[in-house]
């Protein structure tokens, strides 16, 4: 703790000759130091944190893929089978007719599914609303009372 004599501020010495004044700056070199690290570190788990799941996500991805693929392939085939089976059922219907029916009902599938996506994601925003409205609040706020 500093003391004055004669009027000029004196630093007291601690009992290894360190000044107080000398401790308390290396404290708080040394909570910043200590702090700046602990942020890397943060940024460091971060990175690597997102690092993985972006892996996960592609690998996810891949599987999803091929998954999507065989599912189209197998819906082809099906397809055809109805088309043979409809007309097997039915044979006073021509062929091209078994085909017709078919196409039109996986189109009208189709369409159907395709709306409903279309429909769901007009409510889905980008963007976080509530994250987005704190920082228009906060925004606001340092507008205010910089005036």
């Amino acid at each position: 703790m500093p003391t004055v004599r004669d009027g000029n501020p004196q630093t007291a010495t601690t009992q290894n000759g360190r000044t107080e004044s000398n401790s308390i700056t290396e404290l708080v070199a040394g909570i910043i130091n200590d702090a700046q690290t602990l942020i890397k570190q943060q940024f460091a788990m971060l990175r690597a944190e997102v690092k993985q799941d972006v892996n996960r996500a592609t690998q996810a991805s891949k599987f999803l893929g091929l998954g999507a693929a065989c599912t189209a392939l197998g819906g082809v085939f099906l397809a055809v089978g109805v088309v043979f089976l409809l007309n097997w059922l039915v044979p006073e219907l021509a062929l091209w007719a078994c085909w017709m029916i078919v196409g039109g009902t996986i189109l009208v599938i189709g369409v159907i599914a395709f709306f409903v996506g279309r429909t769901y994601l007009k409510t889905v925003t980008p963007l976080p609303d509530q994250t987005i409205n704190a920082f228009q609040e906060n925004l606001s706020w340092i507008a205010n009372h910089q005036s």
